[in-house]
């Protein structure tokens, strides 16, 4: 998963914001620990805004477990990395168990 877009709803935003100042804040010695488990030496997330009032999220993730970070995250059965998948599928309404769209693919 070096990088992938995910879609956010306008009414999830303030939502998403929260979520992300919690993990940048009180959750981030939680955060950064699920990263260093899970392969990631860099984890950063991006909000978009779009044209159409709609927001995309851009995920930028790298080490040595970023290819296998959401299947390894969403098995996991640590009581931080259930929270944090449990959040990103809420916030992104979807299903943590269910495929996803292919990875974006590094170009230039």
């Amino acid at each position: 998963m070096p990088a992938m877009a995910i879609p956010l709803a306008a009414d999830k935003v303030d939502a998403w914001e929260a979520w992300a100042d919690e993990l940048a804040g009180p959750k981030q010695a939680d955060f950064d620990e699920m990263n260093s488990r899970h392969g990631l030496e860099e984890h950063r997330a991006y909000l978009q805004p779009l044209p159409d009032g709609g927001y995309l999220v851009l995920v930028v993730a790298e080490g040595p477990g970023a290819d296998g970070f959401l299947d390894a995250i969403a098995a996991s059965d640590h009581d931080f990395d259930q929270w944090f998948i449990g959040n990103v599928s809420d916030l992104h309404q979807n299903d943590p168990g269910a495929e996803g769209p292919p990875m974006a693919q590094r170009r230039i």
